[in-house]
C-alpha cells in the first residue's frame, strides 16, 4: 500500500485556540498544489485527517480534487494525529482504520494521512527507520509499505508546493 503523509498548509498566526486556526489564502494555495500532485499522480483510496481546522481544510481541499479528478476516496477523521501526540498510538490507530475499511485487501490501497509537525515527521521516521525529517508546509512525502510497522516502509514520492 502507499501511506501518503501530508503536513497542512501554512495557518493563521499561533494563539490560544491552537485546534481552531485556519489556513491562510496561501495556505488554501498551497494546499491545493499538494493536493493536485498528488491526485495527479495517486490513486486515492481513503484520506485520514486531524481534527485540528487547518489539517481537516487541507484534507478537504485534497478530497475535492481528487473527486474532480474522478477518484472517490473515503473520508476520516483520527482524533490522534494533532501536533503532539504520540507517533506508536497514531500510526496504531491509522492502523485500525485501514484494517477496518479495507480488512487484509491493503496491496493496492493508497491512504493521505493529513496532519501536523511535529508528529508527521515522527511517524514517517517510525515507519521507514530514518531519523525525523522537518516536513515544509503542505509538504507530502508517499512511502511503500506492506503493513504500518516500524522501519518497513520505503520512500517513493515527495512533493513539495509554494512557500512563504
Amino acid at each position: 500500500m502507499k501511506l501518503i503523509f501530508v503536513r497542512h498548509g501554512q495557518a493563521g498566526p499561533y494563539c490560544e485556540d491552537d485546534a481552531g486556526r485556519d489556513l491562510t489564502e496561501f495556505g488554501r494555495m498551497q494546499a491545493a498544489q499538494t493536493a493536485h500532485h498528488i491526485t495527479s499522480m495517486h490513486q486515492l483510496d481513503l484520506i485520514i485527517a486531524s481534527p485540528y481546522n487547518r489539517a481537516d481544510q487541507t484534507a478537504k481541499i485534497l478530497q475535492e480534487q481528487a473527486i474532480a479528478s474522478g477518484q472517490s476516496p473515503s473520508f476520516v477523521t483520527v482524533s490522534s494525529i494533532t501536533p503532539d501526540d504520540d507517533p506508536v498510538t497514531a500510526l496504531d490507530d491509522i492502523d485500525y482504520v485501514i484494517r477496518a475499511k479495507f480488512d487484509m485487501d491493503t496491496d493496492d490501497k493508497c491512504i493521505a494521512i493529513v496532519c501536523h509537525m511535529p508528529i508527521v515527521a515522527r511517524m514517517v521516521a517510525q515507519l521507514d527507520g530514518l531519523s525525523p525529517a522537518a516536513f515544509e508546509l503542505a509538504e507530502c512525502r508517499v512511502l511503500q509499505t506492506a503493513v504500518v510497522a516500524e522501519g518497513l516502509a520505503r520512500s517513493v514520492d515527495g512533493f513539495t508546493p509554494d512557500q512563504p
